[in-house]
């Protein structure tokens, strides 16, 4: 089991001369396997700078973030980096399964049929065939390679937004519980209030602070 626990952690960004700084935090809060966390918030208001933050990224000016109860030895540690699978909305896919050695075609051809890729994309020689495919399509072989990389920790950023609403609703209402099933800790940056009822824990960022809330916005 795997938890991550954000004690106190905050960050300064400072823009333009002249402009007023923006502060990130403190945020204290804890994340565990086998449940789903949704973070909602405007543009603007530091969920992806949390996120890179938590993924040791970005080394946040004060605070700790500890791997369970064992605080990591800086934010740049490559095993702390390594528990993570991250899509981010400015996502980049190659063609080949990099240092994925061990995955076989058979596992990544189950999944592309289960997350309805065409058909006249194929899997050989540790390669995807093609990837001149929509931006929807593409997240979802990003996905695959998230789920394949077998880490602990999955993160999607907007995910679903390329999605239509089919699809989106199959992702949040069967893809997402079979993540949770495999115990991993899921994170997903969402705006899709229709289905926050889905996530264990819901958060808001706003001006910088996080909260808990329930899926009407209302602190708990």
């Amino acid at each position: 089991m795997q938890k991550i626990t954000v004690d106190n952690v905050a960050y300064r960004f400072v823009g333009k001369p002249g402009s007023t700084p923006f502060t990130l935090g403190p945020i204290s809060c804890e994340f565990e396997s086998g449940k789903v966390y949704f973070i909602r918030g405007g543009n603007g208001s530091g969920k992806t700078s949390f996120v890179r933050i938590l993924t040791g990224l970005i080394a946040p000016d004060s605070g700790r973030i500890l791997l369970n109860g064992i605080e990591v030895e800086g934010a740049y540690s490559q095993a702390y980096r390594d528990l993570f699978s991250t899509i981010y909305s400015d996502f980049h896919l190659f063609k080949k399964l990099y240092g994925m050695y061990d995955t076989t075609d058979e596992e990544v051809e189950v999944w592309m049929k289960k997350l309805e890729l065409p058909e006249r994309i194929k899997f050989s020689n540790h390669a995807f065939s093609d990837l001149s495919l929509s931006t929807g399509q593409k997240k979802r072989i990003a996905l695959i390679v998230s789920i394949l990389e077998k880490r602990p920790i999955i993160i999607l950023d907007e995910w679903a937004s390329d999605q239509d609403p089919e699809f989106r609703k199959f992702f949040y209402e069967k893809i997402i519980p079979e993540l949770r099933a495999m115990d991993k800790i899921v994170i997903a940056i969402t705006h899709d209030d229709h289905y926050f009822h889905l996530a264990d824990h819901l958060l808001m960022i706003s001006q910088g602070k996080l909260r808990e809330v329930d899926k009407f916005g209302s602190p708990l």
